[in-house]
């Protein structure tokens, strides 16, 4: 009997819990993990919300698939009006949101790309394959005059992130047209100790490495790490510098553009993207049409430009 009552309570919690959501302007932001670029987004998406009159639930899943599977399908009983979601893994996170779809409740993808989602109605990010692009155009430009094959180490990212996948892409497109590079690839899957490991491997097996792309410039004191270990680092301009390029906008890539051990990073424009996934939402909780797509390409910046501009990166400090 007090099973009986209790499942009861539970219910009913969970009904009335429903019932309340369903009363209020409510978004379901479900987060991947917590660290900078990704707080920059998620401040973004709050602000928007705010202005728009909406409450924000949200949930973080400290990297754990299957406990962001959890919570979205808790999002889901609790009634909210949409889930944002930054997933862990595409392929684990599809039921809970084929849960959502089900319950009517509108799902907008920011910052990773789910392409093969049958639930997920919009998607707002990067352009990673172009900032993968930009990246490489920078190293295969300075790495222009170089005779004979060229070795250049890509640290890559996670490869069950479109992100990931998308700025080798576009970075492999890029230095292509060089005919002399010959790119070594290393797998890091975001991982600042795998990139110094890789890092290190790389340049015992291959000592000429002429340059290093970072699918994410926090991994560059990886690099200038190693490189100092070597007695390899120079700065830009300067007879044996290692060419350097990353993706992100952090204070590691800024600092080390200014520097010039970095000869320059592609940063995101995290403020957009957290406030479009919210108009997203709003318009699809209307019933409004929206574009399934929306991909914003970051900017470039130098030796030579990113001090001059460090009030639009966000990491610079």
């Amino acid at each position: 009997m007090k099973k009986f009552f209790a499942a009861v309570a539970a219910f009913t919690f969970l009904t009335n819990a429903g019932i309340a959501f369903a009363q209020e302007k409510v978004l379901g932001l479900s987060v991947d993990q917590l660290f900078e670029s990704r707080v920059g987004v998620n401040n973004a998406i709050k602000a928007e919300a705010e202005k728009l009159g909406y409450k924000v639930v949200e949930v973080v899943a400290d990297g754990d698939a299957q406990q962001q599977n959890a919570q979205v399908q808790s999002l889901v009983t609790q009634g909210v009006s949409a889930i944002l979601v930054c997933a862990v893994d595409q392929n684990t996170i599809e039921r809970a949101l084929i849960a959502a779809e089900r319950a009517g409740i509108p799902v907008v993808a920011y910052d990773r790309d789910l392409p093969g989602s049958k639930a997920v109605d919009a998607f707002v990010g990067p352009d990673s394959v172009s900032d993968g692009r930009l990246a490489g155009q920078l190293i295969a430009e300075k790495l222009q005059g170089a005779k004979g094959d060229v070795a250049v180490l890509e640290l890559l990212g996670a490869l069950n992130d479109q992100n990931g996948i998308d700025r080798s892409k576009g970075f492999n497109e890029a230095v292509a047209e060089n005919a002399h590079v010959k790119v070594l690839q290393i797998p890091t899957d975001w991982a600042s100790d795998r990139a110094l490991s890789g890092t290190q491997n790389a340049f015992q097996a291959n000592p000429a490495i002429a340059a290093v792309f970072a699918a994410t410039d926090t991994h560059i004191p990886a690099v200038e790490t190693v490189l100092t270990d070597l007695g390899k680092l120079k700065k830009a301009g300067e007879e044996g510098h290692v060419v350097v390029a990353g993706i992100n906008g952090s204070n590691d890539g800024y600092t080390a553009t200014v520097k010039g051990i970095a000869d320059g990073f592609v940063v995101m424009d995290l403020a957009t993207t957290g406030t479009t996934a919210v108009q997203l939402a709003d318009k699809l909780i209307k019933g409004e049409a929206v574009e399934k797509v929306t991909r914003i390409p970051g900017i470039l910046y130098t030796t030579d430009t990113a001090e001059a501009n460090k009030d639009k990166i966000w990491g610079a400090k």
